[in-house]
Order: structure tokens, then sequence, then C-alpha cells
């Protein structure tokens, strides 16, 4: 997409690993699953980076961010690295888009960067004990479903913790949504 192409690399790099590092962070919040916890939600970090690549229904330019998220992910290690404290970087990001995408866009792409780390955040709860790919296809379909503006209800994702919950809350506040 020629948008990303004429952004400067510094702000490329932090509008599509954003979308990665919001995941990992969220992922950093609660740490009280332990390791078995944390590749669970990694494993549904890429899942649900890779289902909002191939949606095209709301917005060809967060679609075209989680592509470019998938196709850097020999980065992910280092943005891992930089995802303890993202929430300068996510009103920098906005900052950066407002003038330059479709409000909607930018709408899509603050959506799509809680619905990630939403996904992460519910992935232990519902996953239990055993991470079964059924399990976690369907869960990523309800995640996919609110994406793409379906009705699933918040409380799906009841099983989030609520130090997990203060972190969506703080994610969602340096990211308002943009006023007319």
């Amino acid at each position: 997409m020629a948008l990303l192409e004429d952004l400067p690399p510094e702000h490329r790099g932090l509008i599509v690993g954003l979308l990665y590092r919001a995941g990992v962070w969220m992922s950093h919040s609660d740490d009280e699953g332990g390791e078995d916890d944390d590749v669970k939600e990694m494993k549904a970090l890429e899942h649900v980076i890779m289902s909002v690549a191939r949606i095209n229904e709301n917005s060809d330019f967060v679609q075209e961010v989680a592509k470019r998220t998938l196709f850097f992910k020999d980065k992910w290690p280092t943005w891992a690295d930089h995802s303890f404290d993202i929430l300068a970087d996510c009103e920098k990001a906005m900052a950066v888009l407002k003038p330059l995408v479709p409000k909607q866009d930018l709408i899509d792409y603050r959506n799509t960067v809680i619905y990630v780390a939403e996904a992460v955040a519910a992935a232990h709860g519902e996953f239990g004990v055993e991470a079964e790919e059924g399990v976690l296809n369907s869960f990523l379909g309800k995640v996919v479903d609110r994406f793409k503006g379906g009705s699933a209800p918040e409380n799906d994702f009841m099983n989030i913790s609520p130090s997990e919950q203060a972190a969506l809350d703080r994610l969602k506040k340096a990211m308002p949504l943009p006023r007319d």
C-alpha cells in the first residue's frame, strides 16, 4: 500500500510493529499463568494477526498493516524486547496516522490493536489447560467476528483478569477515538 511506503521508516515500523507489540505487552500485563500461558498467548497473537491479514471487509489499510506485521516476523523478537511500555507509542501512532488516513481507517487500526490485545488477554482463560487447534480457531472466530463489526458481546471475553482489564483500559485511553 502506497501510504505505508510513503511513511518514514521509523513511522512505518511503529505502525506495523505496534500490532504485534500490543499483544506482547498484554501478555506481560498478567504473568500468573507462567510459561505455558505465554506460549498460548503468543499462539493466539500470531493467529489473530493472520486472521486480520485475511480480512478485507472493513479496512484495506488495516489488512495491509497486518500483512506487513506477518512479513516482518523475523523482527518479532526485537519488537517483543520493546513491548514493555507501549502506551506512548500508541499515542504516537495515532498522531502519525490521523492526518494521513481516512477517519474510518484510523478507527479500524485502533480497534484492531485493541482486539489483538484482547485476544491475547483472553487466550489463557479460553484455552484452559490444553489449547487444541479447534478451540483456538473457535475463539479466534469470536475475535474476528467482533473485528468485522459482529455482535459478539464484550462479556464473551469474561476470562480476562483484572490486571489485563486494567491494561486494556490504559490501552484504550492511549488510543482515543478521533473526534469529528
